[in-house]
Formats: structure tokens, C-alpha cells, sequence
């Protein structure tokens, strides 16, 4: 049984990606909390989008073990996303992080209270990260 924030959120994003419908629900959750969002999806392959998120997440979640400083994980999705290419407002890092929290307690069988404080405690310093270079 997993113990760490880490662990346990990674255990259940590998429980929602069993269920189908997941990164759709996803963007549907994110579209409706995020409206300035949809834009930016525009002419969007969302097959080719859902496996670009797919590892992004898994992304995300490792990041936590990723030493401070230098090139890490999330680099290129920083680079991505941020002031240079699509501008994401910081802001929307927040509403991704609710979205996605809400699909995962929609999809995992085994989401409970511990499981939502993990996925908070495991995207928290990616996403910091990624909001300091929006």
C-alpha cells in the first residue's frame, strides 16, 4: 500500500486511465472552470491532446522528486505553456489543478479525502513551478 502523496495520487491516476472517458471529462470539467481556456483548443487533435496530457500528468507527479534547479521534467511543458508560446495565465494552473482533482474523484473507485490531499501535495510544487514561468 502506497504511503507517500506522491505514491498515492500516481495510484490513482493509474485507476482513472483504466476508465474510459477520463481525459475527455477532464477538458469538459476545465472548459466550464476555465471558459478563457477554450480558446487555445481551438484546432486541437484532442486524441493527439488527451496522450500529450496523459504524460504531462505523469509528468507533474514525478516532479515533486525532481532536484531544485536546472532542467527538469517539466521544462519543455514550462517552455511550452509559458510567457514565449501560449502564454497560459498562471491563474489557469489552478483550474487545471480543481479539474483535474474533480475527474479524479469522479473516476477513482478508491478516491477518499487522503486521496484528494495527495493529488494536492503531489502537483503542488509542479505547478508552482510551472505558474513561475507563465
Amino acid at each position: 500500500m502506497p504511503h507517500s502523496a506522491a505514491a498515492l495520487a500516481k495510484a490513482s491516476y493509474e485507476r482513472c486511465q483504466e476508465i474510459p472517458g477520463f481525459f475527455e471529462a477532464f477538458y469538459q470539467r476545465f472548459f466550464e472552470a476555465c471558459p478563457a481556456a477554450r480558446p487555445m483548443f481551438a484546432k486541437t487533435d484532442f486524441s493527439r491532446q488527451h496522450k500529450l496530457l496523459q504524460h504531462a500528468i505523469g509528468l507533474l507527479l514525478a516532479y515533486d522528486q525532481e532536484p531544485v534547479g536546472g532542467p527538469n521534467l517539466l521544462s519543455r511543458v514550462a517552455e511550452r505553456h509559458g510567457r514565449t508560446d501560449l502564454k497560459v495565465d498562471p491563474s489557469q494552473y489552478d483550474d487545471f489543478v480543481e479539474s483535474l482533482i474533480q475527474t479524479a474523484g469522479a473516476f477513482d473507485p478508491q478516491f477518499a479525502a487522503d486521496t484528494e490531499a495527495a493529488w494536492r501535495e503531489a502537483t503542488a510544487k509542479g505547478v508552482a513551478y510551472l505558474k513561475s514561468k507563465s
